[in-house]
């Protein structure tokens, strides 16, 4: 292969690579949940949703969702029965819209997965924020289960991941 050959592959690999990297602001760039293990319970990807549109902040005596999956590994049931987070005034149960339900009693099956990710669908909920949190922050929240025991993990804060304004089509100018 000659080297015009060699130099157009080499620049159309790099390019191709480039394709599908992390943009500033793209979903793929957002920060992921945290991690956390307790006994054969794994708690998934937890996090606290984004307040919203780009610059905003969850404000003190808002709510905040929290997302989590918790993975069963064991042969035994559990259940979540308790959390808290000293930024709230309580962590409630919500089943989208519902009421908000302030007695945690969450079944964790054994060999089972339960999610709880979804605004429209089951989750929990930080209530009664006793302070401002800012997107790319975090903050200590404590699970509690009936077997298993307590586990305090520290939980990162979503930003808000929209199309950065740079990615936004210019108007063609015609001469």
């Amino acid at each position: 292969m000659n080297r015009i050959g060699v130099v157009g592959t080499i620049l159309l690999t790099l390019l191709l690579a480039g394709c599908g990297s992390a943009q500033p602001g793209s979903a793929a760039a957002r920060p992921e949940g945290v991690d956390g293990q307790l006994g054969d319970l794994r708690l998934l990807d937890v996090a606290i949703a984004s307040p919203g549109a780009r610059g905003s902040m969850h404000i003190a005596g808002d709510d905040a969702a929290l997302f989590l999956t918790v993975a069963n590994d064991g042969t035994a049931e559990d259940v979540l029965t308790g959390a808290s987070a000293g930024v709230a005034q309580q962590v409630v149960f919500r089943n989208g819209d519902g009421p908000p339900v302030p007695q945690l009693q969450v079944p964790v099956p054994a060999g089972d997965v339960v999610a709880l990710r979804e605004l429209a669908a089951p989750h929990l909920e930080l209530s009664g924020l006793r302070e401002a949190l800012r997107p790319g922050g975090s903050v200590p929240v404590t699970f509690e289960f009936g077997n298993a025991g307590t586990v305090t993990l520290d939980v990162p804060i979503h930003t808000y991941t929209d199309v950065a304004v740079d990615r936004i089509p210019q108007p063609l100018t015609v001469r």
